[in-house]
């Protein structure tokens, strides 16, 4: 397990106190359903916080991300979202996540030029790890009534892509503080949402069973995340 707890802000891991970077409410606006609604909170207010390179493992990083029980102007609090680029040899990066604390939802979805090939919820809980597979946008919601911790590993040999959650006001849903879930119509229409565990999700892929005992577990085993390294491994 990880040694971890919050001072403030810092993140102590270790021995090692990490500052964040945080994600404040002006620069969440342009992906929220209802952007110029009252939020109650200050314009540089912060939503959620990201420590970067908490660990390293050769050229995979381990990040944490800390996202607030708030409301986002009628929406549960939710990070930017992102879409990871193609590696050099044409397979796009994928990620792992872990639930150190709280509750979560993760909004994956595939979006080609003719549309939203898939869109699925999926839901996690402390503990559960899960994949994001190479070409899915992810966004990441806080589900419960308290902070959601999460933990990822993720190549460090890469970028995050926000243009498309910047373009689209968002991702291809919206999940409301109430539960609702609403469609973005800024993606058009011809697909549903597909609602799933996390676990059964990832399940789906081979390189998930090392992932079962948790993120700084399946370190241990270089072999088991060589495809963070080189994503044409990952199927």
């Amino acid at each position: 397990m990880m040694d971890w707890k919050f001072d403030d802000d810092a993140l102590e891991f270790s021995g090692r106190k990490i500052k964040p970077s945080a994600r404040k409410l002006s620069d969440m606006r342009p992906v929220l359903a209802h952007p110029n609604a009252e939020c109650g909170l200050a314009p540089d207010a912060p939503t959620y916080f990201m420590y970067r390179d908490v660990a390293s493992f050769g050229k995979i990083r381990y990040d944490v991300t800390r996202i607030l029980s708030l409301g986002l102007c009628g929406e549960k609090n939710k990070t930017l979202g992102h879409v990871h680029p193609r590696s050099p040899k044409g397979t796009p990066w994928p990620e792992v996540y872990e639930i150190l604390s709280g509750e979560a939802h993760f909004l994956l979805q595939k979006v080609s030029q003719l549309g939203v090939e898939d869109a699925v919820l999926l839901t996690a809980k402390k503990g559960e790890c899960l994949l994001i597979p190479p070409g899915y946008g992810h966004i990441t919601i806080n589900a419960g009534k308290r902070e959601l911790v999460l933990g990822n590993l993720v190549s460090s040999d890469f970028g995050a892509d926000y243009s498309i959650f910047l373009r689209m006001r968002g991702g291809c849903y919206y999940e409301m503080t109430d539960g609702k879930l609403v469609k973005n119509k800024n993606y058009g229409s011809g697909f549903e949402l597909r609602r799933l565990r996390a676990v059964e999700f990832s399940s789906a892929y081979g390189t998930y069973a090392p992932f079962k005992k948790g993120l700084l577990s399946a370190v241990k085993n270089p072999a088991d995340i060589e495809f963070l390294k080189k994503p044409e491994m990952f199927y």
